[in-house]
């Protein structure tokens, strides 16, 4: 990664265009224990955009035991089924005590 950079991928044109749009939707994402979108608090981890529209993502909670896990993954996730350029959205929940029931939960919502 060039210096400087988060670790939201880098891409160039069309899925660049796409992950601007998408940084910007989902700063609309607030967290409501601190008031702070997802993406200035720095929990949105590994985004991947791809050229047919599919969007990955690692969505790391601020703590371990933060009880909003679901409910922001789903925001996260509700958010991005609004922009009509996504085919499919994976979002992956990362350092949680309850990551793998989230996960599946999500999973199914996907499917």
């Amino acid at each position: 990664m060039e210096k400087g950079r988060t670790q939201i991928e880098q891409c160039i044109g069309k899925p660049m265009e796409m992950r601007e749009k998408i940084i910007q939707t989902l700063r609309e994402v607030i967290d409501p224990g601190t008031l702070v979108d997802v993406i200035t608090m720095g929990l949105i981890k590994n985004l991947k955009v791809t050229e047919d529209g599919k969007v990955s993502l690692e969505f790391q909670p601020s703590s371990s035991v933060c009880p909003l896990a679901l409910p922001l993954a789903l925001d996260i996730q509700d958010s991005l089924k609004n922009l009509s350029e996504i085919k499919d959205i994976s979002i992956t929940v990362i350092d949680h005590q309850k990551a793998d029931e989230v996960n599946r939960y999500l999973k199914e919502e996907r499917e």
